[in-house]
């Protein structure tokens, strides 16, 4: 089973036509619903507010098959993403996240965290403690790092130094530039590293570097969904990451077709 908590929020943003639109949940939920559609079973923790984003999420969650842990708070709404004019991130409910019940682990194999829950206490003491716990319990670790200067109050590597090296890593280039690193340098946190950039992803390990186009309209978050999919049922990193993007492909094809 795959294992996923973090921040979970709604994007907003203006269409072309002045409008505003509406994406639920984030990136993290994005790749959680891509790993159910490739048929793994998914469990998530999160927090929202007890409000009509929250309820948008919840609901999309549950139409996609993922098995809830979801809290909802009172005190606090459901965070927000303005992606115009310039994005701001409003952090909210999920940086109010709790240690969830031992359930929560039960039957877990691969644990997968968005790096923002790390960014703010309590959510950041919350997220060390049930990476601390995915350890002692022989969990393979994974991390989207979406790094940002106003996401983050520490440095990542101190915050993430007593979980490395991690099992696996999503990176893009808008995530190296903030860290102020080179993507190679970051094998140094994770065993393997998904790397997106330039219509382009690569795996990256210690010893080895594999590129693969990315195809036409595929998101690196439905892709890595995909792959933590493939690498929760036991495959190797690289064809599961090969996988992922031949379900891509074969998505945008039949896209076109219809």
């Amino acid at each position: 089973m795959l294992l996923v908590f973090g921040e979970l929020f709604a994007e907003l943003s203006e269409a072309d036509d002045g409008r505003l639109e509406v994406a639920w949940g984030g990136p993290l939920l994005r790749q959680a619903r891509a790993a159910r559609a490739r048929g793994a079973r998914v469990r998530v923790l999160g927090r929202v507010g007890r409000d009509g984003y929250g309820r948008a999420i919840k609901r999309i969650g549950q139409e996609s098959g993922l098995e809830w842990v979801l809290q909802e708070d009172g005190d606090h709404p459901t965070g927000l993403l303005l992606h115009d004019p310039v994005p701001t991130a409003y952090r909210a409910a999920d940086a109010q996240l709790e240690p969830p019940s031992d359930g929560f682990f039960e039957g877990g194999r691969l644990l997968h965290a968005g790096s923002w829950v790390f960014g703010l206490d309590p959510a950041r003491t919350t997220a060390s403690e049930i990476f601390r716990e995915g350890l002692r319990r022989g969990l393979v670790l994974s991390l989207d790092l979406r790094a940002a200067r106003w996401a983050f109050r520490a440095p990542p590597d101190e915050v993430l130094r007593p979980f490395l090296p991690l099992g696996y890593m999503k990176v893009d280039d808008e995530a190296t530039e903030a860290l102020g690193m080179r993507p190679g340098e970051l094998v140094q946190w994770a065993g393997q590293v998904v790397f997106f950039t330039g219509g382009e992803v690569h795996l990256m390990s210690l010893f080895d570097e594999r590129r693969w186009p990315l195809p036409a309209g595929a998101g690196p978050d439905e892709v890595y969904g995909r792959f933590l999919a493939g690498v929760t049922a036991g495959r190797e990193p690289e064809a599961a990451l090969e996988q992922a993007l031949e379900a891509a492909d074969d998505e945008e094809v039949t896209h076109d077709e219809a």
